[in-house]
Order: C-alpha cells, then structure tokens, then sequence
C-alpha cells in the first residue's frame, strides 16, 4: 500500500488498528523506544503499538486528526468513553498534541 493510499484508507470505518501496523511493517524497519506522550511515559517495553503509530505519524507528517484515525477501533473506544482511563496514550494525544511526543530513540527508519 502506498503512502497517499493509507493515508485516504486511516478515515474510513473499516480500517483497522492492525491495518496500520501492516502499513508501518512494510515500510519502516522498528527499534523499540522509550517515549515520553505529553505527561506519560512509555518504557521500550510499554505499548509498542503506540510507538509506531506516533513515529510514523511524525515521520509522514500528518495532522493529529489522521494520528488518531491511526489507532481506529481504540481512537473510537476512546470516544465512546471519554471520561474512561483505556488508552492512555490515545488521550495524552488528543490533550496535548504530537507536539508533545518525544522519543529516547529513533524507532523507526524508512525501508
């Protein structure tokens, strides 16, 4: 799948969470990496997908919108629960932005 291709394909309902780990396979090379999500951090242990998934994002520079698209069916359970504690880094994202991600290392490079 290409890039302009995932990125039409992250808006629609039936795109899946493990369709975007799909896409980050085949096109980055992963290292896991700590990271910091606004206030909360990650171990290079600690929520992997969501590692990707916001690297990725970085790296293709898209909107915060489309990042949360990313997570899909979590983004949307994210939703329907707004004063819930799942997924913690689904709501540091939408509280403080990519701007806020930082990692202790690159976790992804291009293939």
């Amino acid at each position: 799948m290409t890039v302009d291709h995932f990125k039409a394909r992250i808006g629609d309902p039936a795109h899946r969470f493990a369709d975007t780990l799909t896409f980050i396979e085949q096109h980055y090379h992963y290292q896991p990496s700590g990271f910091h999500n606004g206030p909360l951090y990650n171990s290079a242990e600690q929520n992997q997908g969501s590692c990707r998934v916001l690297a990725m994002a970085l790296d293709l520079g898209l909107n915060e919108q489309q990042t949360l698209q990313c997570f899909a069916e979590h983004y949307q359970a994210v939703l329907a629960d707004p004063a819930g504690s799942a997924h913690a880094n689904i709501r540091a994202l939408t509280q403080h932005g990519l701007g806020a991600v930082r990692f202790d290392n690159q976790p992804l490079t291009r293939r």
